[in-house]
């Protein structure tokens, strides 16, 4: 048995999550950590001088439970603000002078593939294509793939931060400015829609933390009870997803932060993420939403069990 730590700093949240991973290739969860950093708060283009010290000081309090845990081997991901940015190279030295590891940039494809390997240990997937969606800060990952085939996959720049930086400034947000995110997701995401019609789909994966609030949403908000935290993954009704949407978009601000299963620092990325999860849902005509709670850091994790002296 390995001990293992894995770091996937997004745009918005870092991830810490450290298992040990056994001879019959599964892993115990030790210990996992999702905290909001938002080092893309002034865009993805550079990390603002404030983000870039929140990061740091994270990674330092990362530190001290890697410290105490002990693993053999520590790997960590930078995702659409450290690859995109100017200073994300700064950035990663600067986060492994504090943690020395395999800190790796990577591209929107091998954010996607690895995201692809956690989903497929959390949802049981069959052979017909099924499309994975994980909405992150600054980029989002698509998908389309069956249990043992990725028909084709590519990452969009169309994160909630970066949705809502650039059309959510009213509250609730305006008739107008949904108009023009649809419009921009018609554009951005043609080559989705281009590959959905090769491969129709009728099941939407929805992997990560936008989807986890969304599930937690339904459940606290239409069956009055908690999500079930020891299942790897949750039906959604189509029903209960267009009811949430619905009432995400139409509140304000201060009616959001209200809302039971609704972590605070969702709460302004809540509403262009249901937008385009509603868009994508109406265009490839799903019929079926599960919530795989497995993605980037799992599918590292799987990696590392299948060839553990590999490189990632």
């Amino acid at each position: 048995m390995s001990r293992v730590a894995v770091l996937d700093l997004g745009t918005n949240t870092f991830h810490l999550l450290i298992a040990d991973i056994g001879r019959d290739q599964s892993f115990h969860v030790l210990f996992r950590a999702e905290e909001f950093v938002s080092l893309g708060e002034e865009g993805v283009e550079r990390i603002g001088d404030l983000a870039f010290q929140r990061g740091i000081e994270q990674i330092r309090k990362y530190k001290t439970v890697i410290d105490d845990l002990k693993p053999e081997r520590i790997i960590g991901f930078g995702t659409a603000a450290i690859r995109k940015s100017s200073n994300g190279e700064e950035f990663v030295r600067a986060v492994k002078e504090i943690i020395p590891m395999d800190l790796k940039k990577i591209s929107g494809d091998e954010e996607a593939e690895l995201i692809y390997q956690g989903v497929r240990r959390a949802v049981r997937l069959d052979e017909h294509p099924a499309l994975i969606m994980d909405i992150g800060g600054g980029s989002t990952e698509f998908i389309i793939a069956s249990k043992n085939t990725v028909f084709w996959k590519q990452s969009f720049p169309v994160g909630g931060s970066v949705l809502r930086q650039r059309f959510h400034q009213r509250e609730p947000i305006s008739a107008i400015e949904q108009v023009n995110l649809i419009h921009y997701l018609q554009h951005e995401l043609e080559p989705l829609m281009l590959q959905l019609k090769q491969y129709p789909v009728k099941r939407l994966i929805g992997a990560s933390g936008s989807f986890d609030t969304m599930a937690q949403m339904i459940a606290e908000n239409i069956y009055s009870r908690p999500l079930d935290a020891g299942s790897t993954c949750t039906e959604i009704s189509l029903r209960d997803f267009y009811i949430f949407c619905d009432k995400v978009i139409r509140a304000n601000r201060e009616e959001r932060v209200n809302m039971k299963g609704l972590i605070w620092y969702r709460v302004d990325t809540i509403v262009p993420a249901s937008i385009l999860a509603g868009y994508v849902v109406e265009s490839a005509h799903v019929h079926h939403i599960t919530r795989s709670a497995y993605a980037l850091k799992e599918g590292a994790l799987w990696q590392l069990m299948q060839s553990p002296a590999s490189e990632l």
